[in-house]
């Protein structure tokens, strides 16, 4: 078995697989590393939410009896600190991240979406995957795949600033979503696809709104391979804006950055194409990748 972390530029993920390729255990918790994420590096404020993450994790996984692999992403690769941030992280805690490119980030999250894609029976031969993240996006259709640099993070603190939970400026949301992911759209016109896949928190928000769930409700295993389609996209938005709790169900101060990432998904989807949402993506991807000695 092996306990796999993949650090985002939002959300710390971990969870323990089997030689099976089944998730025994999972933890997820939102850090927002690239929150304020400036030229000197990370910011003190989410480096102090990633510490209390893994300190978690490591109450949780028994990593004297497990090995580990340790991922992190975009934010990482961006910020001067990084390697300094990481080098202490190991002396703590004793777990050893790897700052992954973009496209072994992509290659990555396909096979752990394509492994929950087989237990599900679905064919995913000629689908589009898109896993927006924190702040890149990576996209991928057979073995070509891409990242962008554009996330919800970064995305919401251009539109919001940095009071993510603020709604002032959604109007903007759309506008500068088509901006945004002008080169992205360019890169998927080049493929026929029949299906789109749709990894990460946004797309499971707008599938476990739709299932009536909660944040602290949420199930993965009822999420699997459910289909959205934009009414449900354009629902969770009026939620948003209109329900004085919405904390409650996406998380606190998670709405906004649903908000965002709701828009950069719609300037990107095609309408006409089922929308499929799996939970599975980069995390469990570091235990088929490992398997097969990618990683």
């Amino acid at each position: 078995m092996i306990i796999c972390i993949d650090l985002g530029s939002n959300t710390l993920r971990a969870c323990l697989m089997n030689e099976s390729l089944e998730v025994i255990k999972s933890y997820e918790k939102i850090v927002g590393s690239a929150r304020n994420l400036s030229p000197k590096g990370l910011a003190d404020d989410a480096m102090e939410r990633i510490k209390s993450g893994l300190k978690e994790i490591k109450n949780e996984f028994d990593f004297g009896k497990f090995r580990h692999k340790a991922v992190a992403t975009e934010a990482f690769r961006l910020a001067s600190n990084a390697k300094a941030f990481f080098d202490d992280i190991l002396v703590e805690f004793g777990i050893k991240f790897t700052i992954i490119s973009g496209q072994l980030e992509a290659r990555l999250t396909k096979l752990g979406v394509q492994n929950r894609a087989d237990k599900l029976g679905i064919d995913i031969t000629n689908a589009l995957l898109i896993d927006l993240g924190g702040a890149s996006t990576e996209i991928g259709f057979k073995d070509e795949f891409k990242s962008f640099r554009f996330g919800i993070v970064k995305f919401c603190e251009e539109c919001l600033g940095e009071d993510l939970s603020s709604f002032k400026n959604y109007d903007d949301f759309e506008n500068m979503a088509i901006k945004k992911t002008k080169e992205a759209r360019e890169f998927i016109s080049k493929f026929k696809f029949n299906t789109i896949l749709l990894t990460s928190g946004v797309p499971t928000s707008v599938a476990a709104l739709k299932l009536g769930l909660t944040y602290s409700s949420y199930d993965a295993k009822l999420v699997n391979g459910l289909v959205i389609n934009e009414a449900d996209m354009d629902a969770t938005i009026e939620l948003i804006k209109t329900n004085p709790n919405i904390d409650e169900l996406t998380g606190d101060s998670r709405a906004g950055l649903v908000l965002g990432g709701i828009w950069l998904l719609k300037s990107m989807l095609d309408s006409s194409k089922p929308w499929i949402v799996i939970d599975d993506g980069l995390r469990e991807g570091i235990a088929v990748g490992a398997k097969i000695n990618l990683i």
